[in-house]
């Protein structure tokens, strides 16, 4: 029993699919007749301040052969009261380096609810509010068009989020000393999660760019074999009644795993085939089993990857998956060759 080579090439291979650039150009054109509506109707939203961009597994080449749903944010920059450059801002306060109060009494939450209205108003009523996300599914947009593939769109406010960082200048090889306070500033999103009642920050740009940086590190084997982990992850849910594991933080988990192991011995350069594939696989499997995890981060390399908040991933929770993906190994048909 065993991944067969052929299903591992087909389970890390970049799906590139057309609908997602021509689903994003119908959302993106919908959102900017809102986006112009509300700011219309409300001083605090200027259409200018408004970016419209897609984030998630197709923005960050994660996707695999499983569909998954088109992730698209409405970031607003600035309101009358708000602005991210503006430090310190009492008006939004940060607690546990992720949840954050605010007294503004126009904040992501109130913008997220007049953008869900202007859209069911637009579109029919076809469109849902959930935690975090307004969501569309499959199929005809009224006065824009018909898309492929469900929708969640994610409004948001920018947001930078600053820590006090203690500089250390080094006056020789055995003495350091502290001189003042340098300031980490992390550009990030704050959006509203109905879910835990409050509002969260979080950084998808630095999320993106940290990865793509790793991909380039590893011969882009860490974007490879991120999609080989998220694939057998869907496939223990689906066929072996595992925990489903969001594909975020599996690919927070492969974040951590050093650069080398996603080497080719040899330094061998070019896409992996089959089997190299699975020795790389192992490598990280094995590495994942045996290693403390306790102190892994996130790939924005702001949080730390493991908390007791909700929207956190547990140590105990990783570790079971680590080990899920062991069993489904060591129990896998060894002649199948297809993902479904």
């Amino acid at each position: 029993m065993a991944f067969n080579k052929e299903l591992v090439e087909k389970a890390a291979k970049e799906y590139k699919i057309r609908s997602v650039d021509s689903d994003f150009a119908i959302v993106e054109k919908l959102l900017k007749r809102a986006v112009t509506v509300l700011g219309s109707l409300n001083a605090h939203i200027k259409p200018s301040d408004v970016k419209i961009y897609l984030h998630g597994s197709y923005a960050n080449k994660t996707n695999t052969y499983f569909p998954s749903k088109l992730e698209v944010a409405v970031e607003l920059g600035r309101t009358l009261d708000y602005d991210p450059d503006d430090y310190p801002n009492l008006g939004f306060r940060v607690h546990n380096n992720y949840f954050v109060e605010t007294t503004y009494e126009f904040n992501p939450s109130e913008f997220a609810q007049l953008l869900f209205m202007t859209l069911q108003e637009m579109t029919g009523g076809v469109c849902t509010l959930g935690d975090r996300f307004i969501e569309f599914g499959k199929g005809e947009i009224e006065g824009v068009g018909t898309i492929k593939h469900a929708v969640e769109i994610l409004p948001c406010f920018t947001f930078k989020h600053r820590e006090k960082n203690q500089k250390m200048v080094i006056v020789d090889e055995t003495l350091q000393k502290q001189e003042g306070r340098d300031m980490i500033v992390s550009l990030g999103v704050l959006y509203f999660d109905s879910a835990v009642s409050s509002h969260i920050v979080t950084f998808p740009k630095l999320h993106a760019s940290n990865g793509h940086g790793k991909d380039l590190a590893t011969a882009g084997n860490f974007l490879r074999l991120t999609r080989l982990f998220k694939t057998l992850n869907t496939i223990g849910f689906r066929e072996a009644d595992f925990l489903k594991t969001r594909g975020y933080f599996v690919q927070c988990l492969l974040f951590n795993v050093p650069n080398d192991i996603f080497l080719l011995p040899n330094s061998r350069q070019g896409e992996p085939n089959g089997d190299e594939l699975r020795t790389i696989f192992f490598k990280i499997l094995n590495y994942l089993l045996y290693c403390d995890m306790e102190n892994f981060v996130c790939q924005n390399l702001v949080w730390q990857l493991f908390g007791k908040a909700e929207e956190f991933w547990t140590l105990e929770e990783a570790k079971a998956f680590v080990k899920n993906i062991k069993i489904l190994h060591d129990t896998f048909p060894s002649g199948r060759t297809e993902l479904a």
